[in-house]
């Protein structure tokens, strides 16, 4: 039977580094993932100095000599971090990619503005959304459509002002047809828990549109 005099088991903290980041209804935004990435390397570049191996008087290590008669173990968790970072960086290209094919070479500060408060006139709720009229400037359905595609993913490329777009909500189904009189636009969300957010929101886009018009008319 083997006698330990002492025994010294030094691991470093497994848990990953915490995100830091309030995410949106439909998840962290592109720049939010680049800085957890960013956090994640952090910790990684921090894991990957220890244990100090700088040279002590005698040739070994400093860890080697307070280890010297005794058991000494890391768990080195760099990896794990870079691995995080990398899936971070991965979201952000994705959230990026998909912007650029929803937009293709639409003006940001076109995406940047949501079609319900450029041609908004009115809407009713609906028992799982809204209704929203629209102007004919919006259509044809096709390109209103795609124009909303553009804005919801120009959303999440940053942490912009937008808790009160109603594109931005999780679960949403979109559908639009027009005539010479103007464009109905249905929207509905799958979560019937958020139905009053829906509709809240696009109250306030409209209520945004009338205020923008009246600014515009001089009223």
């Amino acid at each position: 039977m083997y006698r330990l005099a002492s025994l010294c088991l030094v691991l470093t903290a497994c848990a990953t580094t915490s995100v830091n980041e309030k995410a949106g209804p439909r998840g962290l935004r592109a720049d939010q993932h680049l800085s957890a990435a960013s956090r994640e390397e952090e910790r990684a570049g921090q894991l990957a100095r220890w244990p100090d191996t700088r040279p002590g008087a005698d040739g070994t290590t400093i860890d080697q000599q307070r280890a010297a008669g005794t058991w000494f173990g890391t768990w080195d968790t760099a990896a794990e971090h870079r691995r995080l970072a990398q899936i971070h960086r991965s979201a952000a290209a994705a959230l990026h990619a998909e912007y650029e094919q929803a937009c293709d070479d639409t003006a940001p500060e076109i995406a940047s503005i949501s079609p319900l408060q450029r041609y908004g006139i009115s809407g009713t709720p609906t028992s799982d959304g809204v209704l929203v009229l629209l102007s004919t400037g919006a259509g044809p359905p096709d390109r209103l459509l795609a124009a909303m595609r553009c804005h919801r993913a120009w959303m999440m490329l940053d942490r912009t002002d937008m808790d009160d777009c109603p594109l931005d909500l999780p679960g949403i189904q979109v559908s639009a047809h027009g005539d010479a009189d103007g464009i109905e636009l249905t929207i509905s969300v799958s979560d019937r828990a958020l139905v009053p957010e829906l509709q809240r929101r696009a109250a306030h886009d409209l209520e945004v549109r009338r205020h923008d018009g009246a600014a515009a008319h001089g009223h």
